[in-house]
């Protein structure tokens, strides 16, 4: 892997993991979006798909003159990004200049930000609660190549401090108790609360991940244990984001 985004990497994972409030968050998300090379970004964490997904998001560095025109000239509805935002498995780039529908509104939306001399960005979907859209939007004021790493880089960037936000409570519809106990999981356990999640037995998870039943099972009483709940059907509500 390249030394360069490795370094950056580790000193952005640093950074967030030592950020106490919002503002040093902000600081730390900024200064990993500027060491990948973009100018701005935008991060929302479980927002209803509605203009406060911009307009409201949980961090941003776009400037105030950009989403009060974004928010005056009614552009939620033209912006031809955050509906790929919703439905996206992976990140992926777009383009001011290349990617042009045909719409003249849609067009004109992508008139505005090279107006406003957005060029490119990437965006980076993350996890999400039912009904929502959590993402990290990476822009860039040039069309000046980027590394092949960049994504994974920009992942890492999301997913880090989306959990360290959860854990600062500034994401309302995560308490923070929850989030350090969800973070509290290992990546076996979170792969197995996925597939309880998915309705599977431990006979079916067993399977599926080449475990054993009784290590499925422990795995299991721990997942209750960490998350203070008694049953596989609470747990996999507190992952849907679901009451119970």
């Amino acid at each position: 892997m390249d030394k360069k985004i490795v370094e950056t990497m580790v000193a952005f994972t640093d950074a967030i993991y030592r950020a106490a409030d919002k503002d040093s968050l902000y600081a730390a998300v900024n200064a990993g979006c500027i060491d990948l090379g973009f100018d701005a970004f935008m991060m929302s964490c479980h927002k209803t798909v509605d203009p406060d997904i911009m307009l409201d998001s949980t961090l941003t560095s776009y400037v105030p003159a950009f989403l009060r025109d974004y928010d005056r000239f009614g552009w939620f509805e033209d912006d031809t990004v955050i509906p790929r935002m919703q439905t996206a498995s992976a990140s992926f780039w777009w383009n001011s200049d290349l990617d042009r529908p045909h719409e003249f509104r849609k067009r004109s939306y992508a008139d505005f930000l090279a107006a406003n001399d957005v060029a490119t960005g990437l965006i980076v979907p993350m996890a999400r609660r039912a009904g929502t859209a959590s993402a990290l939007a990476l822009a860039a004021f040039s069309d000046s190549p980027f590394g092949p790493l960049v994504d994974l880089a920009a992942k890492a960037l999301g997913t880090a401090a989306m959990g360290k936000a959860e854990i600062l409570g500034l994401c309302p519809e995560v308490s923070a108790d929850e989030a350090m106990a969800m973070r509290s999981l290992s990546p076996l356990q979170q792969e197995i609360l996925n597939w309880i999640t998915e309705g599977k037995s431990n006979l079916d998870i067993a399977t599926i991940m080449n475990l054993g039943e009784r290590a499925v099972r422990y795995h299991v009483s721990e997942i209750l244990r960490k998350l203070g709940v008694a049953t596989r059907m609470q747990a996999a509500a507190i992952r849907r984001g679901e009451p119970f």
